[in-house]
């Protein structure tokens, strides 16, 4: 998922981590920023449509990443608006915040651990 480029393995691929996180909460920790990195990636793909990809495949892509932008967010609030925060803070990524994360956050609610927890305690594995 981090490099590959063919739209129907990336999108397999986003399914089964979506499906397999919620199963891996605590040994899935240790990849976190890997999957924050495979979110931007994909995020960023779906804006520029590299080899002009049909667009059939790039709504299911663009479905696949919006339901794991929802699994990041329940799962690791802090640390994902966290990793937001820095990645698209940066100028090259400002067109894909715009175009494509912004969208998607304008449709979740702040998350209560936002406010009451912290990027430390989420990853607590007595939580």
């Amino acid at each position: 998922l981090q490099t590959d480029t063919d739209v129907v393995v990336l999108t397999t691929g986003v399914l089964v981590l979506i499906t397999m996180l919620p199963m891996i909460p605590q040994s899935g920790k240790q990849y976190l920023h890997d999957f924050f990195g495979i979110f931007g990636r994909l995020s960023a793909w779906c804006l520029q449509n590299p080899g002009h990809v049909a667009e059939i495949y790039l709504v299911h892509l663009h479905a696949s990443v919006y339901a794991l932008f929802h699994r990041l967010y329940g799962m690791y609030p802090c640390n994902f608006v966290s990793f937001l925060r820095s990645h698209y803070s940066m100028k090259e990524n400002l067109e894909t915040f715009e175009e494509v994360v912004k969208p998607m956050m304008e449709h979740v609610r702040i998350h209560p651990e936002l406010v009451t927890g912290s990027k430390d305690h989420e990853l607590d594995p007595r939580r």
